[in-house]
């Protein structure tokens, strides 16, 4: 089963794409043409954008459905002109997937390039995503799937 759930992640996270380029557009962006498959999710499934703590608890920006989906990563990539995502690996965690990316992105204001090594967990349940969490630190998104590097 988990290597199903794997197969599932794998057709809804984008990669050798610029995230800025696909979800800045004024209407939602065409799940089509960014190999996002959203049979693949519950109509409800929650995002969180885990990014920063405060006193010392992870505060997380949480969102329900496919608007809140692309609400979230709006503001998100509010403060980049580039943000190209490529997904390095793939770890069965059975019922959940960890998503191992790499970040090539460069800022709107004074063009600084970043790069970072962000992780995501999917959560999977009879065959739908009904949660992912998206982690700037990959021993964070490790933790919370129950797993270490």
């Amino acid at each position: 089963m988990s290597q199903e759930n794997v197969e599932i992640v794998k057709r809804v996270q984008p990669s050798g794409i610029d995230l800025v380029q696909l979800f800045r557009s004024s209407t939602a962006p065409d799940p089509s043409a960014t190999g996002i498959d959203l049979s693949a999710f519950e109509s409800d499934f929650e995002t969180e954008f885990i990014s920063h703590r405060v006193f010392g608890s992870i505060q997380p920006n949480v969102s329900h459905g496919f608007h809140g989906f692309i609400e979230n990563w709006r503001d998100w990539l509010e403060p980049w002109e580039r943000y190209y995502i490529e997904v390095e690996e793939f770890i069965d965690a059975g019922d959940e997937v960890v998503s191992l990316s790499r970040v090539l992105a460069k800022t709107t204001r004074e063009a600084v390039a970043v790069e970072h090594r962000p992780a995501a967990v999917w959560s999977v349940r009879e065959d739908k995503i009904v949660r992912v969490r998206f982690y700037l630190e990959r021993e964070e998104a490790l933790e919370a799937a129950g797993l270490s590097e």
